[in-house]
């Protein structure tokens, strides 16, 4: 098939996608999701059979997904939406997490479910488990998600009100605030790995500011 990826940038799971589908024999095109005209333009000039969207920091704009099936790489299980997925389950200590593939329609993550994949989580850094259970975890339910989409029978459904998952916030620094004298040690580990990566959790140590 024709692959468009739409992609916030060409980070770790974009590359590892694009190698597993170009290794299956599927033509990939990869394009930077800066503003919806640049999008348009490059669904219009490639017209991919499908649309593959590995790391989004923003909406799929209406005219795309009105008319071609965008399936969006939400790392999160069933249900579960926001754009803090993995940071709110590093930080409330979630025994299991997953990745849902959805299909993007008029609400942020909110669209109907083609595959998902679940793995256990493990007490450490946001970029570890993004690159390995995650990352893992995605191929798998990308893949699935194709072959549904390739057979042609396969019917996506909404989450049903069940579901575990729920909405959440973007997580700020107030969430990740340490409270020195309350916490204790795996609590404030959790705060600093959901904060991997830049710009981490802001503190002070010794009257310095400091990024942990």
């Amino acid at each position: 098939m024709r692959m468009l990826f739409l992609t916030h940038s060409f980070n770790s799971l974009t590359q590892r996608l694009y190698v597993e589908l170009t290794g299956r024999g599927h033509e990939i095109s990869i394009e930077f999701d800066i503003n919806d005209a640049v999008t348009a333009e490059a669904v219009r000039l490639f017209q991919p059979d499908l649309i593959v969207a590995p790391y989004l920091r923003r909406a799929i704009t209406e005219t795309v997904w009105r008319n071609h099936l965008c399936l969006v790489v939400h790392p999160g299980i069933i249900g579960d939406r926001g754009p803090s997925a993995l940071d709110w389950a590093i930080l409330n200590g979630e025994p299991e997490w997953g990745v849902t593939v959805l299909q993007a329609n008029g609400e942020m993550d909110a669209g109907p479910v083609w595959a998902s994949a679940n793995f256990r989580m493990r007490e450490t850094r946001k970029s570890s488990l993004y690159r390995n259970e995650v990352t893992e975890a995605a191929v798998t339910a990308v893949l699935q998600a194709i072959d549904r989409f390739a057979s042609g029978r396969y019917a996506p459904s909404l989450p049903d009100a069940g579901a575990r998952g729920q909405w959440r916030p973007l997580m700020t620094q107030s969430n990740r605030k340490i409270g020195w004298s309350a916490d204790d040690s795996r609590t404030i580990l959790r705060k600093i790995n959901s904060g991997d990566g830049a710009p981490g959790v802001v503190d002070e140590i010794g009257g310095e500011h400091c990024h942990l």
